[in-house]
């Protein structure tokens, strides 16, 4: 299984119990993961090889320059390192076909085998939906996308590399960003959502992409026990994060059951300033 993140040292912790988390409950998954980013260094690959100790990872770094998105629109929560994941038809192997990008900040309740291997058919991605009523149709307007098509949450995205790379090339991705960088509000999210709604396949959020707004927006029909049981990947995406002091919701619990393991391999010097992991 190919997986991508892109990131830069502040994300090392929560990559670390993502990674762990994975393992956790697919310990024989052998894996190729891509490292896109423009400075991390030594000690932090040696995080993340610590993290994959024991297991059948292929740990790939991929150094982005730094000013190749000089000119992407960047916004105070979103890092140039999100945006690397546009690039992931030129610079993953000629041989990658598919791709699983995620976040660090989720964790994996149960094995991403079954959604990895989906028939993409015509679609070039398949990710879950993030919005509804007027903020999806104020999206559709904003951005132009097709007819019955769903905005988005770009955190996980099973990315059809081989059909991409026929149908579009970097070029056209800069050329998006330039022509529309005062309406990406959400910065790579909606290059996803404005070049390719339509050709999106749409993944059960609950299942693929669950964070506390979804869990609330399903509390009727879901709960804890549902969630330990179905869901395949918690997202704590957002302003509140489970290693921070003052989160927000009730999915931390299944972040710390990740985290308690990192503990044991991730020196003190790696916590994030001012923040913990457990």
């Amino acid at each position: 299984m190919n997986i991508l993140v892109t990131l830069n040292s502040n994300y090392i912790p929560p990559l670390s119990v993502m990674l762990r988390s994975l393992r956790r409950v697919a310990p024989g998954l052998s894996l190729d993961l891509y490292v896109a980013h423009s400075s991390l260094s030594e000690a932090d690959f040696q995080t993340i090889a610590n993290s994959c100790d024991g297991t059948s990872t292929r740990i790939h770094p991929v150094s982005i320059a730094p000013d190749v998105l000089a000119d992407a629109p960047i916004l105070k929560r979103l890092s140039k390192e999100t945006y690397y994941r546009l690039l992931a038809i030129d610079f993953l192997p000629k041989d990658v076909d598919r791709i699983l990008y995620i976040d660090p900040d989720t964790v994996f309740l149960r094995s991403p085998e079954k959604m990895y291997e989906l028939d993409f058919g015509t679609d070039l991605l398949a990710a879950a939906g993030h919005t509804s009523g007027w903020i999806e149709k104020l999206n559709h307007l904003r951005l132009h996308m097709a007819k019955n098509s769903r905005y988005i949450n770009a955190g996980i995205i099973l990315m059809n590399i081989a059909a991409m790379r026929k149908e579009i090339s970097v070029h056209d991705i800069f050329e998006y960003i330039a022509k529309n960088s005062k309406k990406l509000y959400l910065g790579d999210q909606d290059v996803f959502n404005g070049m390719f709604s339509g050709r999106i396949r749409i993944l059960d959020e609950k299942l693929y992409n669950l964070d506390e707004k979804t869990f609330a927006h399903y509390r009727d029909t879901i709960d804890l026990d549902w969630v330990a049981k179905n869901t395949v990947i918690v997202h704590y995406n957002g302003q509140f994060k489970p290693w921070k002091e003052g989160y927000r919701g009730v999915l931390q619990h299944f972040y710390f059951e990740a985290a308690d393991e990192v503990r044991l391999f991730l020196p003190p010097e790696r916590m994030m300033k001012g923040e913990k992991i457990a």
